[in-house]
């Protein structure tokens, strides 16, 4: 069916489209489209998951096609490499054992904390870091160049992150030059789920008996998963891309409505696989009991972005598409080295040197599709505590120079820091924590250096503040009020 090749073409380039938006930074409604990216939903436990799962039930793995950027991709590099080296698509093996072994192993890494990890394999989270790492500072820096639009700065990454991100995009980029969907049917965590679901489907491809034995559709199938030797078509490698069917001349292809074809159930365990399955369970068990070093953090905490909640939880959801970080508005968020631990490598984090959380912005919590950060309203998000405020009076330009500053007082939007006289007419800051939502403004604006005279670092646990209304109003509450005027004799008895 040429018309399902055309359509799939159409939404995949769409989407992919959309998803290079979504990471450019300048356009935010572009961003909800990665809502409907399968593992980040899964993670989040959203319906979006529960529709691909049912489509893989129903016919096939159809979100590899239509949906996933990274296959996007490899799709358009298989493309080229078929018309450069003039080569044909050949049956792939199953490399069943490889596909097993990679997937539970990467999906104990998420069920045990370390989800930035099997990140960097789950073909959103991978895209979304190379778009953020290096399409966005290219797209910063043609826009200023061209003056298309303006960006004050090229947005910093984080050299390990950066360059990790962008071996392993193109190791399977260039895989997919030579070997089509190898990625997809070997080490794609999103591809090992919903394959096994695409087992049992109920509508698969069959030959029918108008097969000529062509091969044609063995010729096209990116994904491998044809044989016609053998008269196999393995539906749980099958993308649902359409290129057979539309390539096909006699209509040797057909749809067949069977849940277990032949009458054998798919997947049946043998003891070698069960075998397996043990190790990788032992494995998770390993890795819950040394996660809590592995997760340990580098120095001071840091602040993750609001809504993350607990940090741990945020660090046990988050899968680094880094969909935050290329929306960020006050430029403040930036890939985690170690600060969070080896478990949270690339995660976002708040880094004041660099910017600062805008006041009047809450993209980063409306926008996540992994669910690692609830959603703020703007008026919750004003008060939502990220971190801390730490004043190091020592090191202020007040105190070391005798010049006036206030410059933290000034940034501050809650009041949390406030100048109070010092001496010789000088004012110094005054930090009120129950006010603080260690947005970093303070931090950002200190001319202080090296070492800042006001530093942010993160809480254990977020949570919203006091209003600041109600806070004032409540210190005038126990301010005792004014002793009344002792009255004269004379006024006791004016007769």
């Amino acid at each position: 069916m040429k018309k399902l090749r055309i359509f799939r073409i159409i939404i995949s380039t769409l989407m992919f489209l959309m998803i290079c938006a979504a990471f450019s930074g300048i356009c935010d409604e572009a961003a909800k489209v990665c809502d409907v990216e399968f593992f980040p939903a899964f993670a989040a436990g959203s319906a979006m998951a529960i529709f691909w799962i049912i489509l893989a039930l129903v016919r096939g793995r159809a979100f590899c096609s239509f949906g996933c950027p990274l296959g996007f991709m490899q799709d358009v590099t298989g493309f080229l490499g078929r018309k450069l080296l003039r080569k044909k698509c050949l049956p792939q093996k199953p490399y069943r054992f490889l596909r097993y072994s990679a997937g539970v192993f990467l999906l104990v890494l998420f069920v045990f904390g370390f989800s930035s990890f099997a990140g960097f394999f789950e073909p959103f989270s991978a895209t979304g870091r190379f778009l953020n790492t290096w399409l966005r500072p290219l797209f910063q820096f043609i826009g200023n160049v061209t003056g298309l639009w303006d960006y004050s700065e090229i947005t910093p990454v984080v050299p390990g992150v950066a360059i990790a991100s962008a071996v392993i995009l193109l190791l399977i980029v260039i895989s997919a030059f030579f070997r089509e969907r190898l990625f997809c049917n070997t080490l794609c965590p999103a591809g090992f789920l919903l394959g096994l679901f695409s087992r049992i489907a109920r509508y698969r491809l069959k030959f029918s008996d108008k097969c000529v034995r062509c091969k044609g559709c063995e010729k096209v199938c990116k994904a491998g998963c044809i044989d016609v030797e053998k008269g196999i078509i393995d539906n749980e490698r099958c993308v649902v891309c359409g290129n057979c069917e539309a390539v096909c001349k006699f209509s040797g292809l057909t749809v067949v409505n069977s849940f277990f074809p032949h009458g054998q159930v798919p997947g049946a365990l043998d003891n070698k696989r069960r075998l397996f399955l043990g190790g990788i369970a032992a494995a998770g068990v390993a890795a819950a009991v040394g996660k809590n070093m592995l997760k340990a953090p580098l120095g001071k905490l840091p602040c993750a972005p609001p809504g993350a909640g607990n940090v741990s939880d945020f660090n046990l959801k988050c899968t680094g598409c880094q969909l935050c970080i290329a929306n960020c508005t006050g430029k403040v968020l930036t890939p985690a080295g170690l600060e969070y631990g080896i478990a949270g490598i690339g995660q976002p984090r708040l880094l004041p040197e660099k910017g600062f959380c805008d006041y009047n912005c809450n993209k980063c919590s409306s926008i996540c599709p992994a669910g690692a950060l609830m959603p703020l309203t703007l008026a919750e998000k004003k008060r939502w505590r990220v971190g801390k405020v730490t004043y190091f009076r020592e090191r202020c330009v007040v105190v070391t120079d005798g010049e006036a500053c206030g410059a933290c007082a000034e940034h501050c939007p809650t009041g949390a820091l406030d100048m109070v006289d010092y001496k010789d007419g000088l004012t110094i800051p005054k930090v009120t924590p129950e006010l603080c939502i260690g947005c970093g403004g303070c931090e950002f604006i200190c001319p202080v250096r090296p070492l800042r005279a006001v530093e942010v670092s993160g809480v254990a646990r977020q949570s919203p503040i006091v209003d600041p209304e109600i806070f004032e109003s409540g210190k005038k509450e126990k301010t005792p009020p004014a002793p009344a005027p002792q009255k004269s004799a004379d006024d006791a008895f004016p007769f």
